[in-house]
């Protein structure tokens, strides 16, 4: 199928990638907890893994792929408390949010994509058969993963026991009472009593709410079977969320929970993680609002998932800097029908296999399929190697130094056509966003037109005035003039 390699975080190497059936693979990234808007480092994740989906998909490969959202978490209810909003109100506005910068983003949305609070009754089936099996125990309206029952607990991070510490976020409790409930400092939440005034369920245990490890077990159960291919996430989320979703699997299903696990690195601000709660943060909208989505994407990609990205104001500009030259490559494609949908590849056509028809003729043919060919082994060479994207992005400038260089017009769109095509394959529409104008800047110039029209009526210039109505007229604007007053108008 191909000769991908993945480093596996469990293993701590890079391996054959071997799909658990042949032809088919299951993906599991872990989503947003929904209780604020988006920042840059959580769009690389979602930009690395929406990559990585794609060139699965590339390869060949069956794909399901299944992203999460956790829509019931402290943080939700405490930010809820905060601006005294009902809890499912906050995180249902906070998951459309998420929605649009994905989709701003050129992210493709997952097949499958589960909300916890969809899952609650599977949770507690799953804890309960967790207490069957000797794993797990209620007390005091809680109940808590019996660490020590699970011999490879610290299997993920590579850290005994002894090292580990329990996640921030088990509980609200202090430690001081946790002592007395739980058997050991590392056993963590399977659920957690709430106040009954607080958002929950009733369960066998009492008013509460899931634990987050528990929520993703459960849902990867539910959405793939007990045994995924890959597992991903961000590198925050090895121990505890990682490590806690072994446990608990593992110990019930007696079956490796995944094959393969892989994660990303940080965006970084000066050498620190960008994070809500150092205050460090760039929303993607605030990103977004000076920059293309090609060039953020640009910019995540152009450093390899599993290193820290320095942001910076220099950083994005090059990467906006690299964009540019990469557009001004792709003009010379021609839209025409035998290279339509490679050239709509992107939102119209989001996922673009190896052999698909239009790749392949551009590879055969006669007048420039040399460079289509090699950019075709160069780019699969470098995203076999553990989804390497800045090596493949050399390549995509590589075809553009060629665009530019060539003095053979049909040459010149072949490489655009190809350039296009594989750009797309991370996820880079190309899109020429120069000549696109926003509703804002349109009113505007609307206006300015009425402008020059009163002007021209002011000097008995009718044939002109009526010129201006007209061609706004064509274009759906309606001019309503007023006696005595200014014109208005409005959009069809």
């Amino acid at each position: 199928m191909s000769g991908l390699k993945v480093f596996n975080t469990l293993t701590s190497k890079k391996e054959d990638f071997v799909p658990l059936q042949a032809g088919k693979v299951n993906l599991y990234s872990c989503g947003p907890t929904v209780y604020d808007l988006s920042h840059l480092g959580h769009a690389r994740k979602e930009i690395n893994f929406d990559v990585i989906q794609r060139y699965i998909r590339f390869s060949g490969y069956n794909l399901t792929y299944v992203r999460n959202i956790t829509d019931i978490d402290d943080k939700i209810i405490n930010r809820a408390r905060e601006v005294d909003e009902r809890t499912e109100k906050l995180a249902r506005r906070f998951t459309f949010t998420f929605w649009k910068d994905m989709d701003a983003l050129n992210v493709a949305p997952p097949d499958i994509e589960p909300r916890a609070t969809e899952f609650i009754k599977p949770m507690m089936a799953f804890v309960e058969d967790l207490i069957k099996k000797g794993h797990a125990y209620a007390s005091g309206g809680d109940v808590y993963f019996d660490v020590l029952s699970f011999k490879d607990y610290g299997k993920l991070r590579k850290q005994s026991i002894e090292d580990l510490l329990h996640g921030a976020r088990d509980q609200v409790r202090s430690q001081t009472e946790l002592k007395e409930i739980k058997k050991n400092p590392v056993d963590f939440a399977l659920w957690k009593s709430a106040p009954t005034t607080e958002m929950g369920w009733e369960s066998p245990w009492g008013w509460g709410r899931p634990g987050w490890h528990l929520e993703c077990s459960t849902m990867i159960k539910h959405a793939l079977g007990t045994t995924i291919d890959i597992h991903g996430g961000g590198e925050d989320l090895i121990f505890p969320h990682h490590e806690n979703e072994i446990a608990q699997s593992e110990a019930l299903h007696d079956q490796p929970l995944a094959k393969y696990w892989l994660h990303n690195s940080f965006v970084q601000v000066d050498a620190e993680k960008m994070s809500k709660s150092l205050g460090n943060f760039q929303t993607i909208q605030s990103v977004l609002a000076s920059y293309s989505p090609d060039t953020v994407r640009l910019f995540v990609l152009q450093t390899h998932y599993r290193s820290p990205i320095e942001f910076s104001g220099e950083s994005v500009e090059a990467a906006k800097a690299g964009t540019a030259r990469l557009l001004r490559a792709a003009r010379y494609a021609k839209d025409d029908e035998a290279h339509s949908s490679v050239l709509k590849n992107g939102k119209a056509h989001k996922y673009l296999s190896a052999d698909h028809p239009c790749l392949t003729s551009l590879r055969d043919n006669e007048q420039g399929g040399d460079v289509i060919r090699k950019l075709h082994a160069d780019f699969v060479e470098a995203m076999d190697n553990d989804f390497n994207t800045p090596q493949a992005i050399s390549a995509l400038f590589a075809v553009a130094d060629l665009i530019f260089s060539s003095k053979d017009e049909n040459l010149a769109a072949i490489y655009a056509a190809g350039l296009k095509a594989y750009a797309g394959v991370l996820g880079l529409t190309l899109t020429d966003t120069g000549k696109i104008i926003d509703s804002q800047t349109g009113a505007q110039l609307v206006e300015r037109l009425l402008d020059l029209r009163d002007a021209a009526r002011a000097n008995k210039d009718y044939k002109q005035s009526d010129q201006i109505r007209d061609t706004l007229q064509a274009l759906g604007i309606k001019v309503m003039d007023v006696k005595g007053g200014r014109a208005q108008w409005e959009k069809d």
